[in-house]
C-alpha cells in the first residue's frame, strides 16, 4: 500500500463513524436551533437561487456553507449530510499531511482521535457550518506550509464565506508569509484572494440592500453576548432577563441593518463603559472554551435532551448547578460523561507533552501556528465561547496529541 492510499484510508474512517450516527440519530432532528437556518437558505438557493428565507433576517447568514449544501439538493435530505462527510474526509487527510511534514507519528492514532472526537463526529452529523469552516482552514494551513500561498488564500476566503469568525484570520497568516520574507508581490495577492469573497459578499448586500454589511449578526453578538454575558454575571440575572433588558431600545426599529448597526453601538458603548470589569472577568468565560464536548454527542443520540439554559447557570452558579440541571437526573448520561471527561482531561496533557517535545526539538514555527489559531478562537468570540468555538483547531491539536504519545511511549 503506497503512502497516497494509505492516508486516504485514514481519511475516511472518521466519515464512516459520523455517517453511521447521522443515520441512526436521523437526517430530519436536530438538537441546535441554527440547524434550520442552514437547511431553509439551501433549499431557496436550489428552488430558486435565491439567498432569502422568510423566516431568516437578510444577511443574518453568510452564503458558504448553504451553496455547499445546495451542491448536493439532489440527495434531498441527505445533502448536508454528504458535504460534511466530504468536508470530514478532507480534514482528515490534511490533517494527516500536515503531521506528515511535521515528522509526526503514528498517523494512525490522528485518524482514531478523529474518530473519537464527540463534537467533530456530532457536527458532521447536523447542518452546521463549522465543518466547512475547519475543513478550508485545516486546508489553509496546509497549503501555506507546503508554500501554496494563493491556494492558501482562497482557501481562508471560502472559510470565512462559510463563517464570519474567520474575517480577521488571515492576518496570522500574513504575518507567516512576512516572516518568510516572501516578495510584495506575493504577500498583496494573498491579501486579496483571502479577502476576495467576503468582499464579493458585502457589494453585493449593499446593492440589494444599499447597506455594505458582510453579516447582521455582528451588532447582535457584540451585545447580547459579550455585553449580556458579563452583565448577566455581574448582576446575577439571568441572560434571557439581561437581553429583554439590552432589547427594549430597539424594539421599534423595524429595519434589521438599522437595529443591527444601533446593537452594535449599543455594545461599544457599554462595553467601554465596563471595559476593567470585563477584562476581569474574561478568563472565566475562557474555561468555556475547553469543555468537553461529550454534550453535543449525548445530545444528538437522544440520551439526553439538552436544557436550555444550562450555560446561564453555568456563569451564574458555577459547574456543579449547571451539571445537576443539564443532566436532570440522567446517571446514564452522567456516567458517560465523566468517563469521557477522564479520557478528555489525558488528551489534554498528551497534548500538552507534544507541545514540549516540539520545543525540544526546537519546531518553534509550528508550536507557533497552532498557538496562534487558538488564541484567536479563544479571545474572539469572548462572551458567547462554547466547545463550538474549539472544534476549528481540535485537528492540529492532534497532532501534538499524537506527537505527545510518541514521546510517554519511547520514555
Amino acid at each position: 500500500m503506497n503512502n497516497m492510499s494509505k492516508k486516504i484510508i485514514l481519511a475516511l474512517i472518521p466519515c464512516i463513524c459520523a455517517l453511521m450516527l447521522g443515520i441512526v440519530s436521523g437526517v430530519d432532528e436536530f438538537p441546535f436551533p441554527d440547524c434550520n437556518d442552514y437547511i431553509n437558505l439551501s433549499y431557496s438557493l436550489s428552488n430558486n437561487f435565491s439567498f432569502c428565507h422568510a423566516s431568516i433576517p437578510p444577511a443574518w447568514r453568510t452564503p458558504g456553507y448553504p451553496l455547499s449544501i445546495m451542491l448536493f439538493s439532489w440527495m434531498d435530505g441527505y445533502s448536508f449530510l454528504a458535504a460534511n462527510l466530504l468536508f470530514m474526509f478532507g480534514i482528515g487527510f490534511f490533517t494527516i499531511s500536515i503531521a506528515e511534514k511535521w515528522n509526526v507519528k503514528p498517523l494512525w492514532l490522528i485518524s482514531l482521535l478523529l474518530t473519537f472526537s464527540p463534537g467533530l463526529i456530532t457536527l458532521v452529523s447536523v447542518p452546521l457550518s463549522e465543518i466547512a469552516f475547519t475543513f478550508f482552514l485545516i486546508a489553509a494551513v496546509y497549503a501555506i506550509i507546503i508554500d501554496r500561498n494563493n491556494i492558501s488564500g482562497i482557501c481562508l476566503s471560502f472559510a470565512t464565506l462559510c463563517r464570519p469568525i474567520g474575517m480577521f484570520i488571515f492576518l496570522l497568516f500574513l504575518g507567516w508569509l512576512i516572516r518568510k520574507k516572501k516578495k510584495l508581490v506575493i504577500v498583496l495577492l494573498f491579501v486579496v484572494l483571502a479577502n476576495l469573497l467576503p468582499a464579493c459578499w458585502t457589494a453585493r448586500n449593499y446593492l440589494k440592500y444599499d447597506h455594505s454589511v458582510y453579516t447582521t449578526l455582528g451588532g447582535y453578538n457584540l451585545l447580547y453576548y459579550k455585553v449580556g454575558s458579563y452583565l448577566s454575571w455581574k448582576t446575577g440575572t439571568p441572560l434571557p432577563e439581561i437581553k429583554k433588558q439590552l432589547n427594549a431600545s430597539l424594539q421599534n426599529i423595524d429595519n434589521p441593518f438599522e437595529r443591527s448597526r444601533l446593537a452594535g453601538q449599543l455594545g461599544r458603548k457599554l462595553l467601554l463603559k465596563n471595559f476593567l470589569g470585563f477584562c476581569l472577568w474574561s478568563p472565566r468565560n475562557l474555561v468555556y472554551f475547553f469543555m468537553p464536548d461529550i454534550n453535543p454527542l449525548l445530545e444528538r443520540m437522544k440520551i439526553i435532551s439538552g436544557n436550555r439554559g444550562t450555560y446561564d447557570i453555568l456563569r451564574r452558579k458555577g459547574s456543579w448547578a449547571a451539571f445537576n440541571y443539564y443532566f436532570c437526573g440522567n446517571y446514564f448520561a452522567m456516567a458517560i460523561a465523566l468517563v469521557y471527561t477522564f479520557f478528555y482531561i489525558i488528551i489534554s496533557v498528551l497534548m500538552l507533552l507534544g507541545i514540549g517535545n516540539f520545543w525540544q526539538k526546537k519546531k518553534y514555527v509550528e508550536i507557533l501556528v497552532f498557538i496562534c489559531l487558538a488564541f484567536y478562537f479563544m479571545i474572539l468570540p469572548l462572551g458567547n465561547l462554547d466547545w463550538r468555538f474549539r472544534m476549528p483547531i481540535v485537528p492540529l491539536s492532534f497532532i501534538f496529541v499524537t506527537a505527545g504519545w510518541d514521546f510517554v511511549r519511547n520514555r
